[in-house]
């Protein structure tokens, strides 16, 4: 995917988001639209923990 730091700004950049929705939902965690974008940015975490682990996987046998 992307590398690690566009990743985590990615993350944070929807994490946001997320944030400012919930403000404008006035605190409902269980809108369909705060529902869609937290399983959405969930995603993302993973990918961007996957991603960190291959790296530390690479790292481990170039040394």
């Amino acid at each position: 995917m992307f590398d690690l730091t566009k990743q985590q700004q990615l993350i944070e950049k929807e994490r946001s988001r997320l944030h400012e929705l919930v403000i404008a939902k006035r605190g409902n965690l269980a809108d369909p639209e705060v529902n869609e974008l937290s399983a959405h940015l969930d995603r993302l975490i993973v990918a961007y923990e996957r991603s960190k682990m291959e790296k530390n996987k690479r790292r481990q046998f170039q040394l």
